[in-house]
């Protein structure tokens, strides 16, 4: 077997990486893997390609051969190595980063600009086009489930955490859903607000295991190096260049993910969205 290195990782795994666990391969991809971890709680995490950079979940994996591994492959952590399918991957000398925003405090002003920017910007099948829906009462057309997605949003911003998860998660398409995604966004908002996510994520079960484990990850205030560049320059609004990084993952996932950031920030800011006016 040929020895492969894990480049990074983020630092909540270390404790398991000490007392060591097995699990199982749960999807693969091009360039990336999902494992999940067994113990008192299941651990997810996420094998991927150096470029694909550091996410909440990720380590970055040099000198994988992704097409070798299979969903139900046998996984195993140490403190020296992570055995995946048939593949070990060399865990000694790997860097260890804090997937955790900084809690800076944003300027709603840059906040409603970086809105505008969003609405303009955004691919329109993604959530972006709630966000007129939430801060002017109008906005333009919806399709079904994003009328479904705007109620949940409304149901957030009025504190009704069970009818607003039930209403998002799992809603729409992709690896992480549309409405899972923004659920993401909406917790990291609260995290930088230093409010508690605990019954928000409490509600937030109704979808599959690798997106609890990004809504879980947001709920701790863990965010890709994406998100961490435009947190940091979101209150100087020098932010597009960090913005259009987030939006650039997955087709609609960032998109999804800053139009929740935003809705919940400005809500938690008392800019409360504005009532539900007729919606086309």
């Amino acid at each position: 077997m040929n020895a492969v290195r894990v480049l990074a990782y983020p630092r909540w795994l270390e404790p398991l990486r000490a007392r060591g666990a097995q699990g199982r391969v749960l999807a693969t991809f091009r360039r990336s893997a999902y494992v999940a971890f067994w113990g008192p709680e299941e651990t997810v995490a996420a094998l991927v390609a150096p470029d694909l950079g550091r996410g909440p979940l990720s380590l970055l994996a040099e000198g994988v051969s992704w097409a070798s591994l299979q969903p139900g492959d046998p996984v195993r952590i140490t403190p020296s190595c992570l055995q995946a399918g048939e593949q070990t991957l060399d865990l000694d000398g790997a860097a260890r980063w804090d997937p955790t925003l900084p809690r800076v405090r944003p300027d709603p002003v840059q906040a409603r600009r970086c809105c505008e920017w969003l609405v303009a910007s955004a691919p329109p099948e993604s959530l972006a086009c709630l966000v007129p829906h939430l801060l002017r009462g109008r906005g333009p057309s919806l399709r079904d489930w994003h009328r479904r997605a705007l109620e949940g949003a409304r149901a957030l911003a009025a504190g009704a955490h069970a009818s607003g998860c039930g209403l998002l998660c799992g809603l729409g398409q992709g690896l992480t859903p549309s409405g899972d995604d923004f659920l993401c966004g909406w917790m990291l908002a609260l995290y930088l607000h230093g409010r508690p996510r605990e019954t928000l994520l409490q509600h937030a079960r109704g979808t599959h295991r690798i997106a609890r484990a990004y809504l879980r990850a947001a709920a701790a205030g863990f965010a890709s190096e994406a998100w961490h560049r435009f947190a940091a320059s979101l209150p100087e609004g020098d932010w597009e260049a960090a913005a259009r990084e987030v939006l650039s993952v997955g087709e609609t996932s960032g998109a999804d993910t800053l139009a929740g950031f935003l809705a919940g920030l400005l809500a938690g800011e008392g800019s409360r969205p504005a009532p539900p006016g007729r919606v086309p």
